[in-house]
């Protein structure tokens, strides 16, 4: 499944918040540039490890001149909890029948990608830490794969949305972006197109 590149528009999606609120997507790129990460379960070590980097990271991304934005699709307490425990400074959406994730080109994962080699590595490391390892499904999906996005702001003009500066699909499960890279893909989105 393909899903929208650089210089495509971004999908919009009506998602729900933690309060189990209805909230539209494309309201965290209005006013800045976005970095939306899909997380593949609230349990999952390797979205446990990108979320931790992401906090730790979040001065510099905002200073960046953009917000970061979760969507994950587990149960509501469990989306709730993981909020709670990984202190989060940004934004966590529920999608709850994973449609935003098919939108985005997020595909259910192949043997290839849960038994690769490059896996092991990280996983060994994420599970050392009480922060980061593995804590169950929580309502989510073992083989859904994760993806991060570099999103610039959609304003009133864009009546599509936001504009994708970055969009990585993660190869396997512990094939997320650097704050590096994420940082040099804001750099065009933070003085637009």
């Amino acid at each position: 499944m393909s899903g929208p590149d650089v210089g495509d528009h971004a999908p919009d999606a009506l998602l729900t918040d933690l309060d189990g609120r209805e909230m539209r997507l494309s309201t965290l790129w209005r006013a800045r540039p976005l970095v939306l990460v899909f997380l593949r379960y609230f349990g999952c070590p390797f979205c446990q490890t990108q979320v931790v980097q992401l906090r730790a990271e979040h001065d510099r991304i905002t200073a960046a001149g953009a917000d970061v934005g979760l969507v994950g699709h587990g149960d509501p307490r469990a989306a709730a909890a993981f909020a709670t425990t990984k202190r989060l400074p940004f934004p966590l959406l529920l999608d709850r029948d994973r449609g935003t994730y098919r939108a985005y080109g997020l595909v259910m994962g192949r043997a290839t990608q849960v038994l690769n080699p490059r896996v092991a590595l990280p996983w060994i490391k994420a599970e050392f830490s009480a922060e980061t390892r593995q804590h169950g499904l929580k309502g989510g999906s073992f083989l859904q794969m994760p993806g991060t996005f570099v999103i610039d702001t959609g304003g009133i003009v864009r009546a599509r949305g936001g504009t994708i500066r970055m969009a990585h699909r993660n190869r396997n499960f512990a094939d997320a972006p650097s704050i590096e890279r994420l940082l040099t893909a804001l750099e065009p989105a933070a003085s637009g197109p």
